[in-house]
């Protein structure tokens, strides 16, 4: 009898030491205990065991966990992973998803037959597992659908065959999916997905080449080149699908709906609209935030298209602010034009510039004399058709009046940072900006920052270059318009 006793104490005592014995793993964001249990090849309630502080759906990140160490727990973590069967489960699919043979799988659990339920926990083969986290990782991301349909739809339109869908998605198999179910596709026709989705397609309304087409929605020829190399080049008849980044198709819808009208003396909405012969109620829906307010002088309202048409029907009809902004932007810097386009200018380029100057006496010009604001404190020089002010790099630039930008860019190397300001009556420009500050289509007031000062052509003098012009795009002294150029 006391041998038996010694017997049971000293397998008791063996247990205990058993029992006690920990690895510890600090619980990191996002993990479960039953995740760290299947990492460890061993069960939650095993875990819950060794663990007797820990509540299961409450786990702290950074709590140290003690991980039960047995002889065999290591030959457990390297030999099976546990998998719970989820609805719609087979123990073909899941043999099929871990890429372990079904019969391997079913002597492996000690099942009688092939048949699974919700919930119910599976041992599944190491070699099987690494097979499925490498594929998952490596080879596969993910799709979310953006309306019903079936898998042989999202094949379609993604070009992955039907079959490759269905072995890494079994549970979607013949199913209808409806909006936001997650779909595993390769990870190469995810990025084709995406490819497809960075442009859209505009068509030509009348002939012209990829050149007029991007200076119509002010992208970069470079760029619709590159979407539509097939394209480079060609004469594009009306009708002809060009590929455009969405991000300026974004942009151009709002920039024909409204233009600009700066308020002279202080006033509400409907004093304006009575005054431009519009309704109250368009533009309320163009200015909700002005809606019942007082406007103060120089307060930026934006009216119908059709209303500034109708005002401006005495004088020149206007181009697009996309088209007059490339001409400001031609005028300024001539040698962009093509190589064959200049030899053929090139015998009338005196005869041009001629009436060009003369135009500047002609041109009707609605700005008072000494009226406007510097747009930044600094030494004026004259340089050819503006002015430069010398000042301090970084120094905030100002616009002269109120106004809508219409164009923002660098495309110009000998005017780096570029900013061009539409007035209504006369146009302004800023450039060596060491940064724009605003985007073309923004409606700026006068005195706004809109950027910063630069370096002429990146050298060591930090300057701003600074031009005016009639509407027609004739070329105005600044010092005749600016106050305190001196």
């Amino acid at each position: 009898m006391k041998k038996k006793v010694f017997i049971l104490s000293i397998s008791l005592l063996f247990g205990i030491a058993f029992s006690q014995e920990c690895k510890y793993h600090k619980v990191k964001s996002g993990e479960s205990l039953e995740k760290i249990a299947r990492n460890y090849g061993v069960s939650v309630q095993e875990l819950l065991k060794a663990n007797k502080d820990i509540k299961v759906n409450k786990l702290k990140v950074g709590e140290s966990l003690c991980i039960p160490q047995r002889k065999h727990a290591k030959t457990k973590t390297q030999d099976y992973a546990i998998y719970k069967v989820k609805k719609g489960d087979t123990l073909q699919s899941i043999a099929k998803k871990f890429g372990v043979d079904v019969q391997e799988l079913k002597s492996f659990n000690n099942l009688k037959s092939k048949k699974v339920k919700e919930g119910q926990e599976l041992k599944i083969p190491a070699k099987g597992t690494a097979k499925k986290q490498k594929k998952e990782t490596q080879e596969y991301g993910t799709y979310v659908v953006q309306r019903g349909a079936r898998l042989e739809h999202i094949a379609k339109k993604l070009g992955v065959s039907q079959r490759e869908l269905e072995e890494f998605n079994p549970e979607l198999k013949g199913k209808w999916l409806t909006k936001g179910t997650v779909v595993k596709v390769p990870k190469q026709e995810q990025k084709k997905e995406k490819r497809e989705e960075s442009y859209t397609v505009y068509k030509i309304k009348k002939g012209g080449r990829l050149e007029h087409v991007a200076r119509s929605l002010g992208v970069s020829k470079k760029e619709l080149e590159r979407l539509n190399p097939g394209l480079k080049g060609k004469w594009l008849s009306a009708g002809t699908e060009v590929k455009v980044p969405v991000k300026v198709k974004k942009e151009e819808e709002p920039k024909v709906s409204y233009k600009t009208y700066v308020v002279q003396k202080s006033a509400k909405l409907e004093h304006v609209a009575k005054k431009l012969g519009v309704s109250k109620k368009e533009l309320e829906e163009l200015n909700p935030e002005l809606k019942g307010k007082w406007l103060k002088k120089g307060t930026v309202v934006k009216v119908p298209v059709k209303v500034e048409e109708k005002r401006q029907a005495v004088r020149p009809a206007e181009k697009p602010l996309e088209e007059r902004a490339e001409e400001k932007r031609q005028a300024i810097h001539p040698a962009e034009k093509p190589s064959e386009e200049r030899k053929q200018e090139s015998t009338s380029k005196a005869e041009a510039e001629t009436p060009q100057e003369k135009k500047r006496e002609d041109a009707e010009v609605k700005i008072s004399k000494n009226s406007l604001p510097m747009p930044v404190d600094g030494k004026v020089s004259k340089n050819g058709r503006g002015i430069t002010i010398a000042t301090d790099c970084g120094k905030p630039v100002k616009v002269v009046d109120s106004g809508r930008v219409i164009y923002s860019g660098g495309d110009l190397k000998a005017y780096g940072n570029m900013v061009i300001v539409d007035h209504g009556d006369f146009i302004s420009i800023y450039a060596y900006n060491e940064k724009n500050l605003v985007k073309r289509g923004d409606s700026v007031s006068r005195g706004q920052q809109i950027a910063l000062v630069g370096r002429k052509n990146e050298g060591e003098e930090c300057m701003l270059y600074f031009e005016l012009r009639s509407k027609e795009g004739v070329p105005l002294d600044p010092t005749e318009y600016i106050r305190n150029t001196q």
